[in-house]
C-alpha cells in the first residue's frame, strides 16, 4: 500500500492567513484594541470582586468536589454569540468574521465574559475538518464551514490513503489556536488567569469528525451498519486528529478541556439483515482520546464530554463501564444538552462521582418567558445541589437570543444556585 498523503480540499472565502502554521502566525494589536483589551480584563476583576468566591474558586471547588458560595454556572455561548455582543446586536459584524479575524474572536469573548459576569471564558471550535480529509469548503458568515460537493472518504481505500493534517499547520485551526493561547496570555498579563478559568475545546469526536470530515452524515450512519472494517478505519484515523487537536490546545495549559460527543447518533447495537452489530467497541476509541490526551505532558488538566444529543442514554452505561468517562486519566466528567434527564444524569454521575453538568433548552432562553426559565433552571439547581461536583449549565446560546433575556437567566441561574 502506498505511504498515506495529505489531501488538503480548497477552502473558498478563506482569510490569508489560512492555512499558515502556528508557529508562523501573529497578529499585531493596535493601542486602541489593547485599551478595549485592558478595559474587558478590568471589568472581569471587579465582577470577580462582587461575590464571595471567585469564578475560578468556584470552578476548582466544583472539580474538587469542595464547598462553594453557589452552583459553578457553565455557559457554552459559542464564537457566534461572542460575536453578537462584541457587534452589540447590529447584526454588521458576522460570526464569520470572528473565523476569518482571530482577534475579532478574543475581544468578543473577553467582552461576552464581562458583560454577562460568567463563571467561565469558553473556548469553542471554529471548524470540524471539513476540507482535510479530499473535500473542498467554503466559510460562511454565520456558521462554521461547509463542505462542498459528495463526502471524500467512501471506500477503504479513501481512508488507507489519505494522511492526517495537523491542526498546527493546516486549515482555519492554527487561527483557533492562536486565539486561544493569545487569550490565555491576556489574562495572565492582566492577572484575570487568577480570578477566572478558561476551558479550550478540541470538539469533535471521532464520530463526529467521521460524519461532518469524512463520510458526510447520510453516509456515516449507513456504514457501521453495512461496513464495519471502513466504520473502524474511519474512526481510527478521526482519533488520531482529535488526539493531535486536544494535545495543541492542551500545551496552552487551560483549566479544562472538553469534546463534543455525538454518540446518540448511533446505537450500542444495531441490527441489520436480521443481525445484530456492536458498535460498543466505539466507548474503547473514545476512552483512548481521553488517556492520550490526558497523559501529554505529563499534566492533569480536567477533561470533559459535551453531549447534546438525544440517544445517548444507550451509550451512558457502556461509556462508564468502558472508561470513557468517569476517570482521573481521561474524561472526568460530562455536561448534558436539554433533551437529557437531569434527574437520571445528575444522578448517574453523583452515584459515581464525576463532573456533571445539565442544560437547560437553548431555544427556553430565546422564545419563552422569564417563569418559564425560572422553572428549568431550579430544577436543575435543586439537582445539581446534591452533589459538589455538579454544575449548573447554559448552552448552546441561539445566535438570536435577546441580551437582556440571557443576563437576566444568568442573574437568575446564580441567584438559585446558592447554598
Amino acid at each position: 500500500m502506498a505511504k498515506p498523503q495529505l489531501r488538503l480540499g480548497k477552502m473558498e472565502n478563506a482569510p490569508d492567513w489560512y492555512g499558515t502554521p502556528l508557529e508562523k502566525l501573529h497578529f499585531e494589536w493596535s493601542k486602541e484594541e489593547e485599551l478595549m483589551i485592558e478595559r474587558f480584563c478590568e471589568k472581569i476583576l471587579k465582577n470577580a470582586e462582587e461575590e464571595e468566591m471567585t469564578p475560578l474558586q468556584r470552578f476548582e471547588a466544583t472539580w474538587q468536589g469542595k464547598p462553594k458560595d453557589r452552583l459553578y454556572i457553565d455557559l457554552l455561548h459559542m464564537p457566534n454569540y461572542a460575536i453578537r455582543m462584541l457587534d452589540s446586536f447590529a447584526d454588521a459584524i458576522k460570526p464569520g468574521d470572528g473565523y476569518k479575524h482571530p482577534k475579532l474572536n478574543v475581544l468578543s469573548h473577553l467582552a461576552t465574559t464581562a458583560r454577562l459576569k460568567l463563571d467561565i471564558i469558553n473556548w469553542y471550535m471554529w471548524a470540524y475538518t471539513e476540507e482535510l480529509w479530499g473535500a473542498d469548503a467554503r466559510m460562511l458568515d454565520y456558521a462554521t464551514p461547509m463542505q462542498l460537493g459528495d463526502p471524500p472518504i467512501n471506500t477503504m481505500e479513501d481512508i488507507e490513503s489519505v494522511e492526517v493534517a495537523d491542526p498546527k499547520k493546516h486549515g482555519i485551526f492554527p487561527g483557533y489556536l492562536w486565539a486561544a493561547r493569545e487569550t490565555i496570555n491576556i489574562m495572565k498579563k492582566y492577572g484575570v488567569d487568577k480570578v477566572m478559568p478558561i476551558v479550550l475545546s478540541f470538539c469533535g469526536d471521532p464520530l463526529g469528525t467521521m460524519h461532518l470530515g469524512m463520510t458526510g452524515f447520510g453516509q456515516g450512519m449507513v456504514i457501521p451498519k453495512k461496513d464495519q472494517p471502513l466504520f473502524k478505519a474511519c474512526m481510527e484515523k478521526a482519533a488520531q486528529w482529535v488526539i493531535k487537536l486536544g494535545k495543541a490546545v492542551k500545551e496552552f495549559n487551560p483549566n479544562a478541556l472538553y469534546l463534543c460527543s455525538y454518540m446518540g447518533a448511533i446505537p450500542p447495537v444495531t441490527k441489520s439483515g436480521g443481525k445484530e452489530i456492536d458498535n460498543s467497541w466505539v466507548a474503547d476509541n473514545v476512552a483512548m482520546v481521553g488517556r492520550e490526551v490526558k497523559a501529554h505532558l505529563g499534566q492533569y488538566i480536567p477533561m470533559y464530554h459535551l453531549i447534546g444529543a438525544a440517544g445517548f442514554e444507550l451509550w451512558e452505561p457502556v461509556y462508564y463501564e468502558r472508561g470513557a468517562v468517569g476517570r482521573s486519566d481521561g474524561f472526568d466528567g460530562w455536561w448534558l444538552g436539554p433533551e437529557m434527564d437531569p434527574e437520571h444524569f445528575y444522578g448517574f454521575a453523583r452515584e459515581r462521582d464525576f463532573y456533571c453538568g445539565c442544560s437547560i433548552d437553548d431555544h427556553a432562553l430565546l422564545n419563552s418567558d422569564m417563569e418559564t426559565i425560572e422553572a428549568l433552571l431550579a430544577t436543575r439547581a435543586k439537582l445539581a445541589k446534591l452533589h459538589p461536583k455538579h454544575s449548573l449549565a447554559f448552552g448552546t446560546i441561539e445566535y438570536w437570543t435577546p441580551l437582556p433575556v440571557i443576563e437576566k437567566a444568568v442573574e437568575t441561574a446564580k441567584r438559585l444556585g446558592k447554598f
